[in-house]
């Protein structure tokens, strides 16, 4: 991971509480970021807006969306999902529709029968280690593409 680090100086002022003035006085900003490897923008075409943009027509797509996101947390980065009408009150085929769309746009990848695994260039949950999702996000990809070579 590599760390980009910023520093500027902002004036503000302040009250002197012993002469009753606004005093003018420089602070120094250090701002410190992390950059994660790769990111999507190197190895992916697709953002997340353009992702979502093409899969979400309606507000069941949208709840749809969210739903299957949000089963997807730092500690669950492989996902079992399965159809559940009575938590979201969408159509199996609906379902089965958006997880295609998923699929087809690179959001999620398929690693087992129900079991799917959320692109960490595209997005990554909240407190998740981002360098090692995408670590095997790569193997995962590559696996996959050993695979279909295989197969023809």
């Amino acid at each position: 991971m590599e760390f980009i680090t910023k520093s500027k100086i902002i004036p503000h002022k302040i009250l002197n509480e012993a002469t009753g003035e606004l005093e003018v006085k420089d602070f120094m900003e250090v701002e410190k970021r992390s950059r994660l490897k790769g990111g999507f923008n190197l190895m992916y075409h697709k953002s997340y807006e353009e992702i979502t943009e093409k899969v979400i027509n309606s507000n069941k797509d949208l709840r749809l969306f969210n739903w299957i996101t949000n089963q997807f947390t730092y500690a669950r980065v492989e996902s079992l999902i399965i159809y559940s009408a009575c938590n979201i009150g969408i159509s199996q085929s609906q379902f089965a529709k958006m997880v295609k769309k998923l699929m087809s746009q690179q959001y999620i990848i398929r690693v087992a029968r129900g079991i799917y695994r959320l692109n960490p260039y595209t997005y990554v949950p909240f407190r998740a280690n981002a360098e090692e999702l995408q670590r095997e996000w790569t193997e995962i990809v590559n696996d996959n593409k050993m695979i279909e070579e295989m197969k023809d």
